[in-house]
Parts: C-alpha cells; sequence; structure tokens
C-alpha cells in the first residue's frame, strides 16, 4: 500500500467518524413537546415486583430524537426498560 492510498484511507474514515458524530449531536438536541406520562396517578398503580431480565434492560430509545414527533422516550409505569410513548401535553 502506498502513502498517497493510505492518506486516502484515512481521510475517507476522518470524514465517516465527523459526518457520524454530527447526526449524533443533531439526535441529542431533539426534545418532543409534552411530558412522559406520570407515575403519580389518582388511582394508585401496584406493579408486579419482578425481577427485570438482562434483555430487557436494553433500552430501546435513549433519547426523543429516536421517537416520532408526537412521542418521548420514557420508561412507563411498571416497565423495565426506557421506549417511545405518547407524550402527554404539558399542563398551561
Amino acid at each position: 500500500m502506498t502513502l498517497a492510498s493510505s492518506l486516502v484511507i484515512l481521510f475517507f474514515l476522518l470524514v465517516i467518524s465527523s459526518i457520524e458524530a454530527e447526526s449524533k449531536q443533531r439526535r441529542e438536541l431533539i426534545v418532543h413537546e409534552g411530558k412522559c406520562p406520570s407515575n403519580s396517578l389518582i388511582i394508585p398503580i401496584m406493579c408486579r415486583r419482578r425481577v427485570c431480565l438482562p434483555e430487557e434492560l436494553i433500552p430501546l430509545c435513549k433519547m426523543d430524537g429516536d421517537c416520532s414527533t408526537t412521542h418521548k422516550c420514557c420508561r412507563p409505569l411498571c416497565s423495565c426498560r426506557d421506549r417511545c410513548v405518547e407524550a402527554i401535553p404539558k399542563e398551561k
């Protein structure tokens, strides 16, 4: 492999990593309107006590940018993992 081809490959990898970092940054900045469903409901709901399995702890989303525009990334009541749930409008 020549010096020129090595530099081309290095440049290509640098461009790809900067594009990936920029798209990740844009996703992190997205915050959808509304709020996550509350765990403090009028009627108390008791969840069945259980141990979450390791595969259940893997989040299905990490931030609102991973969800559609009407959903937020939250941990629903009685759930082991974060997932996209429909957002509740904020009270004014």
